[in-house]
């Protein structure tokens, strides 16, 4: 592919002007003129500039001494393509296809109906009244069952967490909630729990329900073990130990509380 002399972009054959930078393209034969203010090559009859429009006096010069500009020669026309004979099935045989269709398929829909006629219908049979239930007696009331050990162990547990607050957090009225009102000596548990307060702070408080023997709905008897770490107020110590205590509970208006408990030694 051809390039421009002046600006080198490349250009089809026959192209007058380069798209780039504006140069004259053809007739490299009459040789190279180009416009005095901006560079561009122009053709020898171009009497002004299509970049800068500055006046292009070379060209006035070489345009008489050349003669008028040979016209390019136009191509031939191209021949017209001969018309394609007619094919197809003429319109009048169409025509008698299609009304022989119409003819056929209304000839199967009149034998399709008269063959599927709906039968007379058959009247209703007469109604028989069903002779009324007897009456029946209320079912008796089924008694609530007792607990599962899953769903006590799960209320206990529950009552064990609450000791566990009041014991962190060192809530008196939380950790009294939780004892029976007939629990032994309960004034001197109340005493012997705020002293131990003012002396130690707990700093870690878990437990674990290792057996439960339910008594009857509203007793049961769990083995329960404390894991305590606790901190020394006076003198920052820190210490721990494992409590294991059989705790009894009872269930006093629909709550169950301790009523009383009983430290056990560890196996040895």
């Amino acid at each position: 592919m051809p390039q421009c002399p002046h600006c080198q972009t490349p250009y089809e054959d026959g192209q007058r002007y380069c798209s780039a930078c504006g140069s004259f393209l053809l007739h490299r034969e009459q040789g190279d003129i180009f416009c005095p203010q901006c560079g561009v090559r122009v053709s020898p009859r171009q009497e002004f500039c299509h970049e800068c429009n500055a006046p292009i006096k070379e060209a006035e010069a070489a345009s008489e001494a050349l003669g008028p500009e040979p016209e390019s020669e136009a191509p031939p026309p191209e021949p017209s393509p001969a018309p394609a004979p007619p094919t197809g099935i003429p319109t009048w045989v169409i025509g008698l296809l299609a009304g022989s269709g119409i003819i056929i398929i209304i000839l199967l829909v009149m034998l399709f109906t008269r063959g599927t006629s709906t039968p007379p219908v058959a009247p209703p049979a007469p109604k028989v009244e069903a002779p009324a239930p007897a009456p029946t007696a209320p079912p008796a009331p089924t008694p609530a069952p007792a607990p599962t050990a899953t769903s006590l162990k799960e209320q206990l547990q529950n009552v064990l967490s609450t000791l566990r607050e009041a014991q962190l957090h060192k809530d008196i009225l939380q950790f009294m909630s939780v004892y029976s009102l007939t629990y032994p000596e309960l004034d001197d548990k109340r005493g012997s729990t705020l002293k131990s307060w003012e002396s130690y702070d707990y700093t870690n408080l878990v437990f674990t329900v290792d057996k439960i023997e339910p008594i009857d709905p509203d007793n049961a008897i769990a083995w329960v073990t404390w894991y305590v770490d606790t901190r020394n107020r006076r003198n920052q110590e820190l210490s721990s130990s494992t409590q294991k205590y059989k705790v009894r509970f009872a269930k006093e208006l629909g709550k169950w509380r301790i009523r009383s408990l009983e430290e056990v030694e560890e196996e040895k």
